[in-house]
């Protein structure tokens, strides 16, 4: 009985490993069957495959980098005196201009406090325009010996004290004005309200350590500070220094891309920061790129993916990125021979570059200019294998799938592999292509 349920279920088993095995190589809706099939045998109908030719050519010179925004001015506000919250004149998330009022204080004592020094300055300017109408008198008795010495001085000295203490008065007043012009605490920038943390009613204390009514942030112009790797302080430097474009002869900075992760929001600002000294526990320099941001596309926190865009690199043999496989021994590429039978070739990656709408990889070593490699099919390719061109898939990008985003370097890529020198703009820097990596 044991043998015979043994038998049935090896024979079960069986039937669904021939099963799996007809399924994997019948073709599916009408493609090709497995790279293994269609390579093994020679007599077996050609894979269809998209191919590119190599070229050789410019090639933009852009490092990635993720960014952060961050608003030009950031102001805590809050109160400088002791006082009572008495209105909001703003909402949360308002638009303000400078001098634009935020927040009322209770002005009723410093009001009461102007109005009492203002009382003391009237006093004591009548009393001085006294002091002086007696000192003037008694200075003409005294040139007639009507008056001695001593009565002659001390009138002297009470118009001088008069003198300051009208001075000190006029002091207060203005002190007395100062601390009532506190009790309407106004924008001291341009920007956008934050949360209110403080409503009417509420006590306010005047230091240092008082509650924040609410938070400003400027945000057009906004910056976006982000980090590249040390190697490219040399090409940023010479790209800050010296890049020009046809219709900006007069503007250096290089240009900066900043794409929000959603992939909504495009802007271009340039670079207007570089550190003075580089991380030397990340091995990264940190730069900063302004943006006009009237729209207001950024946002203060958000994060972006940066690409920094340093010019052009004159002559390199580039294909595009989806060619780009990687395998046990690094990337290679399938290469279309004369005789339509694909080889497959190991190359050395400089980096990845965004050209337009389509993301190109740029070759060091390993393809010659003019060669045919396979963009489309070559999970269905073995060396040796027969193949057909057919058109790209409606839609697929042909730049694109050898790495993520624009501008990113191939992993383990040396820059001195790339040609020895890239044109910034046009032609006015250098980029050494022998940077240290």
């Amino acid at each position: 009985m044991n043998r015979r349920l043994a038998a049935v279920a090896l024979s079960v088993v069986l039937v669904g490993a021939y099963g799996g095995y007809r399924m994997w190589t019948k073709p599916v809706d009408g493609r090709a069957a497995p790279a293994k099939a269609a390579g093994a045998r020679g007599g077996d109908a050609p894979v269809p495959v998209a191919t590119a030719r190599v070229v050789r050519g410019p090639m933009p010179v852009d490092v990635p980098a993720v960014g952060t925004v961050q608003p030009i001015a950031t102001v805590q506000v809050r109160a400088r005196i002791d006082s009572q919250l008495m209105a909001a004149k703003v909402e949360e998330g308002q638009e303000v201009k400078a001098g634009d009022l935020l927040f009322l204080l209770d002005q009723r004592p410093p009001r009461a406090a102007l109005m009492q020094a203002e009382a003391n300055l009237a006093r004591d300017q009548a009393n001085l325009a006294q002091a002086r109408s007696d000192a003037k008198r008694t200075a003409g008795l005294f040139a007639r010996g009507a008056v001695s010495l001593q009565q002659n001085e001390q009138t002297l000295a009470t118009a001088k004290a008069m003198e300051a203490t009208v001075l000190a008065d006029q002091a207060a007043v203005d002190q007395a004005r100062l601390i009532l012009s506190f009790t309407e605490i106004r924008s001291p920038i341009d920007g956008v309200v934050g949360a209110i943390q403080l409503r009417p009613g509420n006590l306010v204390k005047g230091s240092d350590s008082g509650s924040t009514l609410t938070t400003l942030v400027q945000v057009a112009p906004i910056n976006v500070t982000f980090t590249v790797p040390e190697r490219h302080v040399t090409a940023v430097r010479q790209a800050l220094r010296g890049n020009r474009t046809v219709s900006a002869p007069q503007v250096s900075a290089p240009l900066v891309s900043a794409r929000t992760t959603d992939g909504l929001v495009n802007a271009t600002g340039r670079l207007v920061f570089v550190d003075n000294s580089v991380d030397a526990q990340s091995g990264t320099i940190q730069l900063k790129a302004l943006y006009d941001n009237q729209d207001r596309a950024l946002w203060p926190g958000q994060f972006v993916d940066v690409t920094l865009h340093l010019g052009i690199e004159a002559d390199v043999l580039s294909v595009p990125a989806v060619a780009v496989q990687r395998g046990q021994a690094g990337p290679y590429v399938f290469v279309v021979k004369p005789d339509d039978t694909v080889e497959m070739r190991a190359v050395t990656v400089a980096r990845f570059a965004q050209q337009g709408a389509e993301q190109g990889a740029v070759i060091a070593s390993g393809v010659d200019a003019g060669e045919r490699v396979v963009t489309e099919g070559q999970l269905r390719l073995v060396p040796g294998a027969k193949v057909t061109e057919r058109p790209p898939v409606q839609g697929a990008p042909l730049h694109g799938g050898g790495a993520e985003g624009g501008g990113v370097e191939a992993d383990g890529a040396k820059s001195s592999a790339a040609s020895p020198s890239a044109t910034i703009g046009a032609g006015a820097a250098q980029v050494s292509g022998k940077a240290r990596t």
